[in-house]
């Protein structure tokens, strides 16, 4: 089974790092593309093979090809759309940060428990095993007293 996405921007962040992913992984696809220029959702949709380009949310939510709704739209809006994605049955994936508010976060959560829908965040390199290896030693004491700590 092909999984089907929607990616919801067409930043810098999803034209460079998710749709290739995305397009790179086994039975995945991009299948929307969501954009409030028309132009730009065409160029993307177009760039990365995905299926439609899409100026209205609300729209693509209906369209059955979509299994997961990727959000890297602007964070004030995420809690809006996870929630209206998970209505519409839609797993969902957002960048950081999840929400502005506790409130918006718990309604996040609630959707998708109440829909029965997986939901995420873009916290990919907190099960980097060598971040876990990092974690594991600080908390056992290996490194000792830790005053500062400084990654990048």
């Amino acid at each position: 089974m092909t999984i089907g996405w929607a990616v919801v921007s067409t930043g810098r962040h999803p034209y460079q790092k998710m749709a290739p992913a995305i397009n790179a992984a086994a039975d995945s696809e991009i299948v929307g593309v969501v954009s409030r220029d028309r132009d730009r959702a065409e160029s993307f949709a177009s760039k990365h093979h995905a299926r439609t380009a899409y100026v209205d949310f609300d729209e693509m939510l209906c369209d059955p090809a979509v299994d997961v709704v990727y959000l890297a739209s602007p964070n004030f809006l995420h809690a809006q759309q996870a929630v209206k994605a998970a209505q519409a049955g839609k797993h969902v994936l957002w960048e950081k940060p999840m929400a502005l508010t506790m409130e918006e976060a718990h309604r996040m959560v609630d959707a998708c428990k109440k829909h029965d829908f997986r939901l995420g965040v873009g916290f990919h390199l907190r099960f980097h095993p060598g971040h876990q290896a990092l974690r594991e030693a600080a908390q056992a004491g290996v490194l000792g007293t830790i005053a500062f700590a400084q990654a990048q």
